[in-house]
């Protein structure tokens, strides 16, 4: 007669049949590990999570896990920078303080994102002219227009697509830069 076997017993044995990692299989998994810590440290540091500085949380780690831990800090941090993210300010200051070599890259980010502020600004003068003109034709004034809503109109959207998709290409240029530093 055979005897029984719990599920844990059953498992071990089917594990042992399967064998051990190898080492190029356990360093991807470390990798990875690494990776969403990484990852994880990033997105609560930029969410106001109880983290005062990167430095501090990529410092609790052992030496062999920081690199990896701290490179995909900076890449999720490279990630984050965008013309409507409202963490690009946060994202970039930290940049500069986890690789100060790249702080002219940084200069020309901010500069690219000045212009997308000011075009932006300059096409939501216009929408909000026109859109008053239009309203004035109607003789619709005074106390009946309130603030315009531009944002929720579709030329507006179109135009900030646009603006995005022209300046675009320049930012990516820009981030390729930066996870070439680190």
């Amino acid at each position: 007669m055979g005897e029984l076997k719990s599920a844990w017993e059953i498992a071990q044995e089917k594990a042992d049949r399967l064998g051990k990692l190898s080492a190029e299989e356990e360093e991807q998994q470390r990798k990875q590990k690494c990776h969403q810590i990484g990852q994880a440290i990033t997105q609560r540091w930029l969410n106001n999570l109880d983290l005062p500085n990167m430095a501090a949380a990529l410092n609790s780690y052992r030496e062999e896990e920081k690199g990896l831990i701290r490179q995909a800090s900076f890449n999720c941090l490279v990630k984050a920078i965008g013309f409507n993210s409202s963490k690009v300010g946060k994202a970039i200051q930290e940049i500069v303080s986890l690789e100060p070599a790249t702080q002219p890259i940084i200069e020309g980010i901010i500069k690219l994102i000045q212009e997308y502020e000011e075009a932006e600004r300059k096409t939501r003068q216009e929408l909000e002219s026109n859109y008053r003109e239009v309203l004035h034709q109607l003789r619709i004034s005074g106390t009946a227009v309130g603030d315009i809503d531009i944002e929720a109109t579709p030329r507006w959207q179109q135009a900030q697509q646009r603006l995005i998709k022209a300046l675009e290409p320049r930012l990516n240029s820009l981030k390729q830069e930066l996870t070439k530093i680190d």
